[in-house]
């Protein structure tokens, strides 16, 4: 386990490197797709900040089909996880599936987009919501397709609302664009 004061200056650097490549990149394939329907899928692993304590979080799968327009755009995020966690004597880390409805903003003058959700996450015997927050990049690499790259974190009543613990979670996968 790792304390907290090591993981901050990482996760700047790793935010700073992750806006300098979106910009370029966006810069030079020339700025947003301004499609009607896209569909992406990722798959991403994160951790949970726990007392101080970080604590690696299962791997996860996403697909993300969403509807819209050039600067917004409704999201049906349906995501899985594909192992089990023991985290700190919580069930957060436990095998579930979880709904992500909600949006993206991608505004003109800014190379990354900030993504809204409302996770509804069905474990085995519970039940969990709350609200994802995340910034990402979907860059364009060939015609319809793009590389996305998001970093999200979110408020849910297992972590009871970010009280005892900071979820982080790292995505990247495949987009298309219709």
């Amino acid at each position: 386990m790792k304390k907290l004061s090591k993981i901050g200056p990482v996760l700047f650097f790793a935010l700073a490197i992750t806006t300098f490549v979106a910009g370029t990149a966006k810069a030079d394939a020339g700025g947003d797709y301004g499609y009607s329907f896209g569909l992406a899928a990722t798959i991403g692993e994160g951790m949970y900040i726990i007392d101080g304590d970080v604590y690696r979080s299962p791997v996860s799968l996403e697909a993300v089909p969403s509807l819209g327009w050039t600067w917004f755009k409704f999201d049906l995020g349906v995501l899985t996880t594909l192992e089990s966690v023991a985290i700190a004597g919580s069930n957060v880390g436990h095998w579930n599936f979880t709904f992500r409805p909600g949006g993206r903003l991608t505004p003109p003058f800014m190379p990354l987009y900030l993504r809204i959700a409302f996770p509804l996450q069905i474990q085995r015997h519970d039940f969990d919501w709350g609200v994802l927050f995340g910034v990402g990049v979907d860059i364009p690499l060939l015609l319809i397709l793009g590389l996305v790259i998001e970093v999200d974190t979110a408020l849910t009543k297992n972590l009871e609302w970010g009280g005892e613990g900071l979820p982080l979670e790292f995505r990247i996968g495949l987009s298309l664009h219709f």
